[in-house]
């Protein structure tokens, strides 16, 4: 009795031995927590997506609840984004026609939203399917574009202007439609000197070639006070000016005209203008 006992128990084991080995299943409670995981690691995600990215640019998060306060278009039922989505049918009509690439966006002092409004521009246009915007940040005085995005830990611009980085390797991804992004936190005080270079011409190129730009779009410093914008404005194919609704001066705005003599002028938004004044308020 005990040899077929022993012959039994070793039989028992030789099949167990020999069986294919599969994965133990996770609890339910513990594959529930696998997936939401898996979904927190997903991006949160802003009008049309960057998936499947031909660039190959690093991503950063932006901080989207901080959007709204900075007057940023904050997803696609925000009651802002129908009057960029104006701006951006204008613009594109008008650079398409004279056959543009670049915009400076400028206005003759601070304070009139010239950074609101270039990021907003550049949102509005690459929401437009076959519309990649690059907003790049050139306001070496008050650099904000990173600040109003809320994005940390990004290359400078400045990087590239000093030869210590490519073009490639101060561009990121924020997670904006198709917007490529090269901002900057730095302040310096040879901006004109950076913007006159040959490095500038090779900016502009990169962002219009490499990075295959229906527009690029430059923040810059404001008109009046600094020359960093005059000096570079020969390079840009127009400037889109922008002034505030009881802030920005009628003198101001009629030197800054002068200052924009020579360079296409692509239109003027004005900004912080009461409801009052809008059209179609139905809408």
């Amino acid at each position: 009795m005990d040899r077929i006992r022993n012959a039994v128990t070793r039989a028992r084991k030789t099949r167990e031995s020999n069986a294919p080995q599969t994965q133990e299943a996770a609890p339910a409670p513990i594959a529930a927590a696998m997936r939401a995981q898996q979904t927190a690691q997903q991006p949160e995600s802003r009008f049309a997506s960057t998936s499947g990215d031909d660039l190959n640019l690093p991503m950063v998060k932006c901080n989207f609840s901080n959007f709204s306060r900075n007057r940023i278009i904050a997803n696609e039922q925000d009651p802002v984004l129908n009057a960029y989505r104006v701006l951006r049918t204008r613009v594109l009509q008008k650079i398409d026609a004279e056959g543009w690439k670049t915009i400076a966006v400028v206005s003759p002092g601070s304070g009139a939203g010239k950074t609101v409004t270039a990021i907003n521009l550049a949102i509005a246009i690459s929401s437009k399917a076959g519309s990649r915007a690059t907003l790049v940040d050139l306001d070496f005085y008050r650099p904000s574009v990173a600040r109003y995005l809320g994005i940390s830990e990004f290359p400078s611009v400045l990087d590239f202007f000093e030869g210590k980085s490519s073009l490639r390797d101060v561009a990121v991804r924020p997670g904006l439609s198709d917007v490529v992004l090269v901002a900057n936190e730095r302040v310096t005080r040879r901006g004109a000197e950076h913007l006159t270079s040959a490095r500038a011409d090779q900016l502009i190129d990169g962002a219009v070639k490499d990075f295959g730009s229906r527009v690029v779009i430059f923040d810059m410093s404001p008109l009046l006070g600094c020359d960093d914008t005059i000096a570079f404005l020969p390079k840009v194919d127009c400037a889109l000016l922008v002034a505030a609704s009881g802030d920005t001066r009628t003198d101001d705005l009629k030197e800054a005209r002068r200052i924009l003599s020579k360079t296409n002028i692509l239109g003027t938004v004005l900004n912080k203008a009461p409801a009052s004044f809008m059209p179609n308020q139905y809408y």
